[in-house]
């Protein structure tokens, strides 16, 4: 139910914005039926209103569902749980040494992903001259050898054909997943053949792109 529920659309229809609250999304709902419903308009109902009605429900009720197993709503953030007031007469000891995250972890693991797509680059060929940039064969290469495309830049950001692996590993799980289409709450990047076709990068929640939307296409030679 919650793969085939159109959150962003629920949210046009109400009014609302991802990020907005549980009792925001109730209240908007309510109303929304309120108007829909056809004993408040009588006779002057519109037939498509039922089935209006009826898709509202089913987007709502998925929401709600997505809330109870996440902590929030498709498209929101978490929220940072408040720590705990010490008891009176006792005084909050600092952490240890050991019991503090690492510092540079993150930093670790960026540096990891970028020595993984060096290493994906060179095994290509890309930096001993046999393979060019956009994954086509360099002048000199054998003929019939083949050349394999990389799936990102040496910057680690998303291209046109990344597969779907290298873009979970730098995006992280989308809110919404499809063969076809993830969603990262207003972004979202799709797939042909498991290769990154087309995206959008919203300020909101920007990707690791290099714009808003893939380059245009250069036109053929002539």
């Amino acid at each position: 139910m919650l793969d085939k529920a159109d959150f962003f659309a629920l949210y046009q229809q109400l009014g609302l914005k991802p990020g907005c609250t549980l009792d925001e999304l109730k209240a908007a709902y309510r109303r929304r039926v309120a108007e829909l419903h056809p004993d408040r308009r009588g006779a002057d109902a519109d037939p498509a209103d039922a089935a209006r009605l009826q898709e509202l429900t089913a987007a709502y009720n998925a929401a709600s569902t997505f809330h109870r197993r996440y902590g929030r709503l498709p498209g929101g953030t978490h929220s940072a749980p408040r720590a705990p007031m010490p008891r009176a007469g006792r005084v909050a000891q600092p952490l240890n040494e050991e019991a503090r995250p690492a510092r540079g972890s993150r930093r670790w693991l960026w540096l990891a992903l970028v020595g993984g797509l060096l290493w994906a680059a060179w095994s290509s060929g890309v930096f001993d001259g046999t393979v060019d940039v956009d994954g086509s064969a360099a002048p000199g290469r054998p003929v019939g050898a083949t050349a394999t495309a990389p799936t990102a830049n040496l910057a680690g950001l998303i291209i046109l054909g990344t597969d779907a692996a290298t873009v979970r590993a730098l995006e992280g799980r989308p809110v919404m997943e499809s063969p076809q289409r993830w969603d990262y709450g207003p972004s979202w990047i799709a797939f042909n053949d498991g290769k990154v076709s087309d995206w959008y990068s919203s300020k909101l929640r920007p990707l690791r792109v290099a714009s808003a939307h893939p380059p245009a296409p250069e036109p053929a030679a002539h």
